[in-house]
């Protein structure tokens, strides 16, 4: 006996990338008129990645290119990028010059004697950052 698709039994709620998934595209004349459905057949992990990038090519000309004040979605010089933080710095692009002022200030607040509490603790030995050992 034949089983309709939408026979209840045949409802699924979650897919598997191998899944293959059965659909109708539209058939149009050259007046445009659609005058029949041709079935399509797509695996499930290409229909995902499909709507991903319609979506992005959808969202990507709205969004701005700066990180938005309080986080959100924005394109870092065409890169699709996030920023969970807030502010005018948020999102901005670390530079060797800023990572290195920001490893010399937290060195300089480290203690300059092994503080003996062992790993995952550090001392400026002589400007460098020096893992404690335990004593």
């Amino acid at each position: 006996m034949p089983q309709l698709a939408s026979d209840p039994a045949l409802t699924q709620t979650s897919v598997q990338a191998t899944d293959l998934l059965v659909f109708l595209r539209p058939v149009q004349n050259s007046q445009g008129v659609i005058t029949g459905y041709a079935p399509c057949n797509i695996t499930a992990s290409d229909f995902a990645a499909s709507i991903l990038s319609l979506g992005l090519l959808a969202i990507g000309p709205t969004l701005p290119d700066t990180a938005p004040v309080g986080g959100g979605w924005y394109l870092n010089a065409g890169a699709l990028s996030y920023s969970p933080l807030t502010g005018s710095e948020s999102g901005a692009i670390l530079t060797n010059a800023a990572m290195s002022a920001s490893y010399a200030a937290w060195v300089a607040s480290l203690p300059v004697a092994d503080p003996g509490t062992g790993p995952g603790t550090f001392w400026n030995n002589s400007g460098v950052a020096t893992e404690s050992v335990a004593t």
